[in-house]
């Protein structure tokens, strides 16, 4: 599935800054991956993540983006494909680049890779003090489904949009 994913589908939308790109991560994206989006996991956690979700999109499970403006990684994003749904999942955008709409974009671009895989809807968790993802994402459309705690005691919401 992520091979027949058409190249208009990752053209950053028409508000989006000059010079940001969007495409699949490759196998050769592992290290500046791991440095600049997720230096805060353990080396060998984000290996096994790499591994699966290369494989998962291998296989049409998952659509992972890679996110560059001028040349330079600037963010990366997950969709992710589970037998009753979809996700987004793991978005990042470089602390100096938040807040130009990157965030706003990946979101866009990943939507149309779902539309484009005939989904029917997406999920979204974020923390709940995260009020500037929680914002952006009712702003994109998502409505609040539900609470869950997380493993180190947080809560945090599950938001979904109907495709």
């Amino acid at each position: 599935m992520s091979d027949m994913i058409p190249s208009h589908l990752f053209a950053p939308p028409l508000a989006a800054m000059d010079g940001l790109q969007f495409r699949l991560v490759e196998t050769a994206d592992f290290r500046p991956l791991q440095e600049t989006c997720y230096a805060d996991k353990r080396a060998a956690l984000f290996l096994d993540h790499f591994e699966q979700m290369m494989v998962w999109q291998g296989n049409g499970r998952a659509c992972w983006l890679f996110i560059e403006h001028n040349g330079r990684l600037v963010g990366s994003g997950e969709l992710i494909i589970y037998p009753h749904g979809a996700e987004l999942a793991n978005l990042f955008v470089v602390p100096q680049y938040r807040g130009r709409g990157i965030g706003t974009a990946m979101i866009i671009v990943l939507s149309r890779i779902a539309r484009h895989w005939q989904l029917t809807g997406l999920e979204i968790g974020v923390e709940c003090q995260n009020e500037r993802a929680l914002a952006l994402y009712r702003r994109l459309g998502f409505v609040d489904d539900r609470e869950v705690r997380l493993p180190g005691g947080e809560t945090a919401v599950i938001l979904h949009k109907t495709l």
